[in-house]
């Protein structure tokens, strides 16, 4: 990832009034950019048949 990535975290983190530890800044920086990765994954749409949603299924309604 790119350099910009840091500043789009760092200014994420002061909109949202967060402080992150020195010694906790480069690992929370990693997963900041492995969440960009894996929402750049999930942003493109399944084929239905492999959807892993749980989807309902409606069964037809039985009078009692």
């Amino acid at each position: 990832m790119s350099e910009g990535d840091e500043e789009d975290f760092r200014s994420a983190l002061r909109r949202a009034g967060i402080t992150v530890q020195a010694e906790r800044y480069d690992v929370m920086l990693a997963a900041y950019r492995d969440f960009q990765a894996l929402m750049a994954c999930l942003d493109e749409p399944f084929a239905y048949a492999v959807e892993p949603a749980c989807t309902l299924q409606l069964l037809p309604l039985v009078a009692r």
